[in-house]
């Protein structure tokens, strides 16, 4: 995962020019399942855009009406004609236009007008493209769906196409039309639905899922999401019958908090969600950017509400097909122990290498477990895992008997079978038997094939319901993603009870509003303090006097801290000093200290200099929270010094948590065994460190929209019952005119 850092570490920003839009749930049943639909600038030529979207709408066999609409003439492929909307008999669910884009919105206008219900946008020349006045047309697009309660898809879309209707309503040239008859006749109703905001990736993951026999609902490209945007048609997806599994391609997720929702509720239906998120580099990030003229938003902050709301992250179109086939097949498996059925025992070994690299376990199988194997298995097979049948198993049934045993065995929790499929004649007569497995399994069964499978072998698997495989790492991702999703699925909503002890909200209200901005670490600790969060020994001083006064009372040695809003970074100012271990070193140290911070900060307004106690030394940790613009609050977790400034070993997850979800990102720590006992040294307080991280989480929901970052660095871990210690501590509020209402 990329930097996810608190304002030192000057990575994430939280950015304001966000495309908020309405949160109303949105019909879309006359965008995709119309009625009847009109074809605003169609064209009789299917060598143009304008022609071919009508040529494919009618290849596609929509069984609807449909209504050419064209300023002159009067029949259109074979069709009548009409010269506007509104002289097109009869009520119209979707309207479809492609003409110039200074003309769409007011032919948006006349199709209001008219009663059209919904409307897909194909025209460029919108915010894709340079210059104010293409914004202003794409913001106009926007108002008017607003104002009519037309659902407006697009503009600069490549269109969508629907298995249900059918309705081909695209210029895509990668729809097999040949394969829809069979695809609308599957039983399937666990249907793969894709949502893209790249017009041409969409169309490609569904023609290259075609050629794996996968199942389809609904594919659609998004555009430039002037009005209904790809919350929108998730949204529709997830309560779609037919629809089990949906693919994204997004460039950006403008409405963070609902995609959280939906989330939330695909996980709690079981309906897997695959994303592919451009982005990670600044390169695609840049490339987004001008693509759709969108931000994207920290990569670091995607990852982290994914991994929490069991969203799927792929960084290939070949890995979305791979692990939606394993979503769309099979049940999620209980653990990670994998049993190997082989014809080759090279390529069964070369398999458990990557099964094991994507954190899967082949395990040796127990003694009596491999009696039962060996009960038909020759001598000179192999019965330990992975199971290797030989060559030999081509004229017998030790394919199909070692599946149901391992199928059947409490000793793992998948079954992947390697076979030579290219032209296996086995599948003919297995397939019943096999069918007959597959519909009592309690796990994955998955094949892989190392040469690429015949026609029929691939569709035999398919219509078993048997995902196959022609890579190494397919079956290994689609299993850990499976393991993945599983994982937070039983990671529930955390309860109110859970989430720490009382809090003296009000307390910490006034403190804010008292402060500036920035503020002070005296101010913070307060603030701290209200949530039940201890801090050191500290107290602030106005003079060199009141500092000796106070290091005396706290005790020595103490730390000196200077304190202004204006200085956030006390250290890059001169404003710190360690270690002071009497009255004459602290009273040097004073005035060495005013002097720099002169020099360095002259117009900074200086509160006073914080006497703080010296911590006993512990192991560097961090704890923060960020208040992302688009999908809220996140905790922020890492091993502090060399650890989070050169290996970046952080974690996050959204808000709220409580002890098990904190427990959880702990563990995703790379240097996480540093927290327990290691050559020699006590195991650290790993209790009072998730304690301190459930009771900051709080304090940072509690004030979502108006904290913008929590910063406790370092955190001291200490041994094992002498808790914590906060060295530094930073709170940064959001300008007061861009704080949200409570």
């Amino acid at each position: 995962m990329g930097p996810l850092l608190s304002p030192r570490g000057e990575e994430i920003r939280c950015d304001l020019a966000v495309n908020r839009v309405s949160e109303i749930k949105r019909d879309l049943t006359p965008l995709f399942r119309p009625r009847s639909l009109a074809v605003i600038g169609a064209s009789d030529d299917p060598a143009k855009i304008r022609g071919r979207i009508l040529a494919q709408i009618i290849k596609g066999g929509y069984p609807g009406r449909i209504f050419p609409i064209h300023p002159t003439q009067t029949t259109i492929q074979g069709l009548p004609a009409f010269a506007a909307i509104g002289k097109a008999p009869g009520p119209i669910d979707l309207a479809l236009i492609a003409i110039p884009a200074e003309s769409v919105p007011a032919t948006l206008v006349e199709c209001a007008a008219a009663g059209v219900r919904s409307a897909l946008v194909f025209s460029s020349g919108f915010a894709e493209e340079e210059g104010g006045e293409h914004r202003a047309l794409q913001d106009r697009i926007r108002t008017i769906a607003r104002e009519s309660s037309m659902a407006v898809a697009g503009p600069n879309s490549v269109g969508m196409l629907d298995l249900a209707e059918p309705l081909a309503a695209t210029f895509s040239p990668a729809i097999d039309f040949a394969a829809l008859p069979s695809l609308r006749a599957n039983p399937s109703n666990r249907r793969i639905g894709i949502i893209s905001q790249s017009g041409g990736l969409g169309f490609a993951l569904f023609n290259r899922g075609l050629k794996r026999d996968l199942a389809f609902s609904t594919v659609i490209n998004t555009g430039n999401e002037a009005d209904i945007d790809a919350c929108d048609i998730l949204d529709f997806m997830l309560d779609d019958e037919r629809t089990g599994v949906v693919l994204m391609f997004v460039e950006a997720i403008r409405r963070g908090r609902r995609f959280i929702e939906l989330a939330r509720r695909a996980l709690a239906h079981n309906k897997p969600i695959i994303v592919a998120k451009i982005g990670r580099s600044p390169a695609g990030s840049r490339a987004a950017a001008s693509h759709t003229a969108s931000l994207t938003g920290s990569d670091a902050v995607h990852d982290a509400v994914f991994r929490r709301y069991g969203v799927i992250r792929a960084d290939d179109q070949d890995d979305m097909l791979d692990i939606a086939a394993a979503c769309a097949l099979c049940p999620p498996p209980a653990g990670r122990r994998v049993g190997i059925v082989t014809i080759s025992g090279g390529v069964g070994g070369w398999l458990a290498d990557t099964l094991e690299g994507h954190g899967l376990l082949v395990p040796a199988f127990s003694a009596e477990l491999q009696r039962r194997i060996r009960d038909f298995l020759p001598s000179y097979g192999a019965a330990f895992n992975p199971i290797d049948i030989t060559a030999q198993a081509i004229g017998n049934d030790h394919r199909l008997r070692s599946i149901a045993v391992l199928e059947a065995a409490d000793e793992v929790d998948a079954v992947t079978v390697v076979s030579s499929l290219a032209a296996d004649t086995r599948m003919v007569h297995e397939k019943d038997a096999l069918a007959a497995i597959v519909a009592r399994r309690r796990k994955p069964i998955l094949f892989y094939s190392y040469p690429l499978p015949s026609e029929q072998s691939r569709s035999d698997l398919a219509e078993i319901g048997v995902p196959c495989y022609t890579s190494l790492r397919g079956p290994a991702l689609a299993l850990s993603a499976l393991l993945e999703r599983a994982a937070a699925r039983d990671e529930a909503a955390p309860s109110p009870a859970s989430m720490g002890a009382s809090a003296d909200r009000s307390a910490a209200a006034r403190l804010l509003d008292a402060a500036a901005d920035t503020l002070c670490e005296y101010e913070v600790m307060a603030v701290l303090d209200a949530y039940g969060i201890a801090t050191p020994s500290a107290r602030l001083a106005t003079s060199e006097a009141a500092a000796v006064e106070a290091a005396t009372a706290i005790g020595y040695p103490v730390a000196l801290k200077i304190q202004s809003p204006q200085i956030p970074h006390k250290s890059d100012a001169g404003g710190v000093a360690l270690g002071l271990a009497d009255a004459a070193a602290l009273r040097a140290a004073y005035r060495t200290m005013l002097a720099r911070v002169a020099e360095a900060q002259p117009t900074a307004r200086l509160h006073g200099v914080l006497v703080q106690a010296m911590a006993p030394s512990g192991l560097e940790m961090i704890a923060g929270t960020i208040d992302d613009d688009n999908f809220g609050p996140l905790l922020t977790v890492g091993l502090g010094g060399i650890h989070v400034e050169i290996l970046g070993d952080v974690a996050a997850t959204p808000l709220p948590v409580d002890a098990v979800a904190v427990e959880r990102l702990l563990d995703r720590l790379r240097g996480v065994r540093l927290l327990g006992a290691l050559r020699g040294e006590p195991p650290r307080d790993r209790g009072a460190y998730a304690a301190l991280l459930v009771r900051l989480a709080r304090l940072a929901e509690d004030f979502a929209g108006r904290i913008a970052t929590i910063d406790l660095n370092p955190v001291l871990l200490h041994a094992a019952g002498d808790g914590v210690s906060i060295v530094d501590a930073l709170i940064v509020q959001r300008r007061r005119d861009h704080r949200e209402a409570p």
